[in-house]
């Protein structure tokens, strides 16, 4: 069967960026518009949920809206600055399916996505989508739903790795988005699900080296999990 794909619309590129890592880390295939008429072009048979900006500029997220259900019924989540009552009312008025308003934290993000999809495919007879079992990077396999690595040998026998679930967590985001940079924030954020602080930097580095140390052949020159200096983390 197919990944999930969902559809996320922003001008703004560093709130795509946040909700391409956080989405793929869940195991859903993205995809990118920076408009709405980039939007209506991407938009198909295939999309299982959009994620749409109201406050755009060009076509708004309410036009594309309209435009999208004219052909189709695939859930709408409003993503906006908006907070009033009559903003809300218009958006699922005119064919939305759920509202929710910016700043918003990374679980209750995925709570009604996940929510909308469950609605969609039991309500609307779409068959669920249910990706492959694992990611594969490298001499590296891991189980996208248990907390389940091995380290492939040059023998090709497969050797498990005892992770941490927080260990397992950070080495399911990274590899989830190859070659994508995982900020300290983005990944504090996803896994602990708590506010970032500047503190939280040296949580993050103590359970980055020890996930080196069990996945790397050289802890202190890693090959798998790279610091990107000023940025974050990536999985390479």
């Amino acid at each position: 069967m197919e990944q999930i794909r969902i559809l996320v619309v922003d001008d703004n590129e560093e709130i795509r960026d946040v909700l391409h890592i956080l989405l793929q880390s869940e195991g859903y295939y993205i995809e990118e518009a920076a408009d709405g008429e980039s939007a209506l072009q991407k938009i198909g048979p295939e999309i299982d949920l959009v994620i749409l900006d109201i406050m755009m500029p060009g076509m708004s997220g309410l036009k594309v809206c309209e435009e999208i259900r004219r052909q189709y019924n695939v859930p709408i989540l409003f993503l906006t600055a908006k907070s009033q009552d009559s903003d809300k009312s218009l958006g699922l008025l005119i064919g939305g399916d759920d509202y929710l308003v910016k700043p918003f934290s990374h679980a209750e993000l995925t709570a009604r996505v996940k929510s909308l999809l469950r609605r969609y495919h039991v309500y609307k007879g779409k068959e669920s989508a249910i990706g492959n079992a694992y990611y594969v990077k490298g001499n590296l396999r891991v189980n996208k739903e248990l907390n389940e690595v091995w380290l492939i040998g040059a023998d090709g026998i497969e050797k498990p790795v005892d992770l941490s679930e927080l260990e397992y967590q950070i080495l399911k985001l990274l590899i989830s988005n190859p070659g994508r940079t995982c900020s300290a924030q983005i990944i504090y954020e996803t896994i602990w699900q708590e506010p970032y602080l500047y503190s939280s930097n040296a949580t993050i580095m103590v359970h980055i080296r020890n996930l080196r140390l069990k996945i790397e052949e050289d802890p202190g020159n890693p090959r798998h999990v790279l610091t990107v200096w000023g940025k974050g983390y990536k999985l390479d």
